[in-house]
């Protein structure tokens, strides 16, 4: 989590690590936090694929493009398979189409989410209030183009990290002092520790969620909410 002011131009104020989005969220209602944005696919579709997955890439189409970034949301019948074949099934079941290891590698923190918060907290009037992010959706906004690079690359950061700088001033001083604690990567057993591409990924949301205390920011998606009642955007 990235912690920043409302008005455009404040400083980052702090960048806070958390074990779960249970961690995370508890933490932002007690600092009193506006807003709160994820990159997680939170309203998961009962069959066909999101219209807000569809927009996002479009929106990354490019050239150069982005567009392979934004994976596809799994169906709500299969977010609670135990194993990667039975979620297989489940998805074939209700889309016709399976769903990749990536995306299944998702599953839990999808789960961590929609078990932390309802669908209510996705209300405007909600604090804080929870949105549904893409990090590379929020840096097109920003240039109004793909990035022009792979966020991998030391082209890819450089590039970031200036667009976000307009509106963080401080950013490269917390970005670079921040230290982060390893991850379990893809579910696989694999710890890898996350790097400042990862770190930016989090200052976009936080541009996001700055846009959308404004009433500034972009929805895609329109009003499709699925069959739980959480709403199918991605905001930017």
């Amino acid at each position: 989590m990235v912690v920043a002011g409302v008005v455009p131009g404040s400083r980052v104020e702090e960048v806070v690590v958390k074990g779960s989005f249970a961690d995370l969220w508890a933490h932002a209602c007690k600092a009193g936090l506006l807003a709160v944005t994820v990159d997680i696919p939170i309203g998961l579709p009962a069959t066909e694929g999101r219209t807000a997955d569809r927009d996002a890439r479009h929106c990354l189409k490019g050239p150069p493009s982005r567009s392979s970034s934004v994976f596809p949301t799994p169906p709500l019948s299969s977010i609670n398979a135990s194993t990667y074949e039975d979620a297989q099934k489940l998805a074939r079941r209700s889309t016709g189409k399976g769903i990749s290891r990536q995306t299944y590698a998702l599953f839990p923190k999808i789960r961590d989410v929609r078990c932390a918060v309802q669908p209510d907290a996705f209300d405007p009037r909600s604090r804080p209030r929870v949105a549904e992010v893409h990090p590379e959706v929020s840096f097109q906004a920003m240039a109004c183009q793909p990035m022009c690079f792979h966020k991998r690359f030391q082209a890819g950061v450089a590039e970031r990290l200036a667009l976000l700088e307009c509106d963080f001033p401080n950013l490269a001083d917390v970005a670079l002092r921040t230290r982060i604690t390893g991850r379990d990567a893809a579910g696989l057993g694999e710890t890898l520790t996350p790097g400042l591409d990862d770190v930016l990924d989090a200052v976009a949301a936080a541009w996001t969620a700055r846009r959308l205390i404004q009433g500034r920011a972009k929805r895609l998606g329109g009003s499709e909410r699925d069959p739980d009642g959480y709403p199918m955007n991605i905001w930017a």
